[in-house]
């Protein structure tokens, strides 16, 4: 037999001895050690004895109402009992899992701040709590679905779309501030007049889909030398909160702002939309068996933001 072999059949022995042997320490005798166990008492000893056999050692004192750990014992408790309390709880959050589904959904800050989480709790109220949600927050999409989540929903456009995928909401983009500002700055009666406007901006990676100003004035036909007076920021969520303070002017994209757009904190500068092919992009992998995330995916594509533009 290899050195291996041997070594791993001591330590699946000593696995379970090292667990009576934590047991046993906790409860002071190997009667209660036994009954957690489910084993006899006589089994217990043995096992304990063959694992002070094996480390050359002895883990406790008989005494004559129960066990009393030696020093030697003390000083493998303060190892033993750690890890088996890590994998204890490792393997209780498993078996939690399994009988209480957990869903990752990945999606971008915006839709996460301006609809997913609004709408958490009726999503929670309708599927109950046996699921359990993980929202993870990211400019750009997990590669592969698995540990990293169950569903994404980013912008791509339409064209990307497979099989299953959902337009969640298609991209429709209206240059907006707040009503201060414009009352700070004085009536803007067309979009070009915004290439002098102080503009807030949200940071784009090189693989992110969203419109940009550029693209927004190109769409308009808007020529002329662009606007210096930039504010940038890499989460759309503080875009839209400086512009609510009257910061600069910002681009809503309308389906994910409407509530701050109905409460009257931002308004619409010009009448221009610019629209695009495209949108929030839903999608999940159907490989997986899993019920959990099949539910919580067609709750959502019930609830679309907005109907998608035909």
């Amino acid at each position: 037999m290899s050195d291996i072999s041997s070594l791993n059949r001591k330590l699946s022995y000593n696995l379970v001895a090292l667990h009576a042997f934590d047991l046993v320490a906790r409860h002071g005798n190997f009667t209660g050690a036994a009954e957690a166990l489910g084993l006899t008492q006589s089994a217990v000893s043995q096992k304990i004895k063959g694992l002070e056999t094996e480390l050359g050692i002895a883990l406790f004192r008989r005494e004559h109402r129960g066990v009393s750990l030696t020093n030697e014992g003390v000083r493998l408790l303060n190892v033993v009992r750690p890890a088996m309390t890590q994998m204890g709880n490792s393997v209780s959050a498993l078996m939690e899992r399994k009988s209480r589904p957990r869903v990752r959904i990945s999606a971008d800050f915006a839709f996460c701040s301006f609809w997913l989480l609004p709408q958490l709790s009726h999503l929670r109220a309708e599927l109950g709590d046996e699921i359990e949600i993980q929202i993870l927050a990211a400019q750009v999409p997990p590669e592969d679905y698995g540990e990293d989540c169950d569903i994404k929903i980013h912008v791509a456009p339409r064209n990307s779309m497979v099989k299953g995928d959902v337009m969640l909401l298609q991209e429709r983009v209206a240059a907006v501030s707040s009503p201060s500002y414009l009352a700070a700055h004085g009536g803007i009666s067309s979009s070009a007049q915004l290439l002098d406007a102080q503009l807030l901006s949200l940071s784009k990676p090189a693989s992110a889909e969203w419109q940009t100003w550029q693209g927004w004035f190109d769409a308009l036909g808007i020529s002329g030398e662009r606007s210096r007076n930039y504010i940038s920021f890499n989460n759309y969520d503080m875009v839209v909160q400086s512009a609510v303070s009257g910061d600069g002017i910002a681009l809503g994209w309308l389906g994910l702002i409407d509530r701050v757009l109905q409460n009257g904190s931002l308004v619409q500068v010009t009448g221009d939309v610019v629209g695009s092919d495209a949108g929030y992009i839903m999608s999940r992998d159907y490989s997986s068996q899993l019920r959990g995330p099949s539910l919580v995916f067609d709750w959502i594509a019930a609830h679309s933001p907005v109907p998608v533009l035909q």
